[in-house]
């Protein structure tokens, strides 16, 4: 497994360990969570874009339509 380091002022991790300690996690789930979420969240608003940029040209069903369609009861 990859390991990276990070380099922080005595005062910068103070406060970093202090913030996430009364999370009750560590400093690597901590940072692991937050990068993984900051993909998340721009894959999310990447999702959104494509849909904007595609919503005039897309076509929609009804709700009856589409149960019908995919075989949903």
């Amino acid at each position: 497994m990859p390991t990276i380091s990070i380099h922080f002022t005595k005062s910068e991790y103070k406060l970093l360990r202090q913030h996430i300690e009364n999370k009750g996690l560590t400093i690597s789930q901590y940072i692991k969570a937050m990068l993984l979420e900051e993909i998340e969240d721009e894959y999310d608003v990447s999702i959104v874009n494509d849909y904007l940029e595609e919503k005039d040209s897309m076509e929609f069903l009804p709700f009856e339509a589409a149960t019908k369609e995919w075989d949903i009861k």
